[in-house]
């Protein structure tokens, strides 16, 4: 090795990496079997957060017209992901539909065109992508494209284009069997059209296949509770959910107070429950309000509605792939971006949560 790669290597172990940057810049200028080792420094670069020292090794690269197609490309590919790092999705895109021509490369490159699409919300661009990528490999996350047209249909409700929210919930359908997100915006469909009934039926069908999302379905059935109209209806739809073991009945009123219903009378119901399962309740409450089996019903009520303000501020759910913690539920986590792995906090917890940027 040459004596210029040894001097930048000693710049790079004493902590001056601006002063070994230029060192081995100048080596690719005079020395063209030294691109494997640039790309791993740019590659070292970015790992460390250092993204500008990474474009700049990178674009040095590139800029060099006798590089060999193959180093082209990986400089390329090496690029895209420093700006993606960086934030300049533009930029990054740009790169990546071009090495989508590039049969080695292609495969990479949309999953990474992906991550650029779903942090820009832009569903359309990402269902393209995901269809290519599945003629070519597996995608890393089977159900993505389901929450792609799911978060489409949902954008057409808000907007009140109700038919073409159904016609996109048929698209989910069609790819995802027993989806609960599609099940839970076709209820919020029906609860826009006043149908609390088919409301409350898929809401207890997503209860029944997918218990973990309890607090979800619960919500609809605050939506429909608003109404003098459908109270009735709303609350028989309950009553179902409401079952006698005592492990139940604290999940219920733990996920009803999460989900805003903690001034529901079925909540006191539970409520005994609940401070006697959870560790945290069950040391706290007799402390402050004496024997829960003795409290009456205005009590538990008053508790119900005291708890909701606590747990509002505090981790309701956390993602079961990297710990993230957050008062609210996303359907893909905000820390590591995958989906479907944000499941309620199975015990009561009082320290803050993380909030998503």
């Amino acid at each position: 090795m040459s004596e210029q790669y040894f001097e930048g290597l000693n710049f790079l172990l004493n902590e001056e990496p601006d002063k070994a940057l230029d060192v081995f810049i100048r080596m690719v200028e005079v020395d063209n079997e030294t691109v494997e080792t640039h790309l791993a420094l740019g590659s070292l670069y970015r790992r460390r957060g250092e993204v500008d020292r990474a474009i700049r090794v990178h674009e040095n690269i590139i800029a060099r017209q006798s590089l060999k197609p193959e180093h082209r490309e990986h400089a390329m590919f090496a690029l895209g992901e420093d700006y993606l790092r960086a934030g300049l999705f533009d930029r990054a895109e740009h790169l990546f539909l071009r090495l989508t021509e590039a049969p080695g490369r292609r495969t990479p490159a949309l999953r990474n065109l992906l991550r650029i699409y779903e942090q820009q919300g832009d569903w359309p661009q990402a269902i393209q992508a995901y269809e290519k990528l599945t003629d070519l490999a597996s995608p890393e996350h089977p159900t993505a494209i389901a929450h792609y047209y799911c978060e489409l249909a949902d954008a057409a409700r808000q907007r009140g284009a109700l038919d073409e929210a159904r016609e996109l919930l048929r698209k989910v359908r069609a790819r995802q069997r027993n989806f609960p997100r599609g099940a839970l915006i076709r209820a919020d469909v029906a609860l826009d059209m006043n149908d609390a009934h088919l409301a409350a039926r898929l809401c207890r069908r997503v209860v029944d296949l997918h218990p973990q999302l309890l607090p979800l379905a619960l919500q609809r059935f605050a939506r429909a509770v608003r109404t003098s109209e459908a109270r009735n209806e709303a609350a028989e739809g309950l009553r179902p959910l409401v079952r006698p073991e005592p492990a139940a009945r604290a999940q219920l009123a733990y996920a009803a107070i999460i989900a805003g219903l903690e001034a529901e009378p079925f909540v006191a119901e539970c409520l005994r429950d609940l401070i006697r399962e959870d560790p945290t309740l069950s040391d706290l409450v007799p402390a402050l309000a004496g024997d829960p089996t003795q409290l009456s019903d205005t009590t538990l009520q008053t508790l119900a509605v005291a708890l909701g303000r606590v747990f509002r501020r505090t981790q309701r759910y956390r993602c079961l792939d990297c710990g993230f913690s957050t008062a609210s539920h996303f359907w893909q986590c905000p820390g590591c971006r995958s989906w479907d792995t944000l499941a309620p906090v199975a015990r009561v917890e009082l320290a803050p949560a993380t909030r998503a940027r």
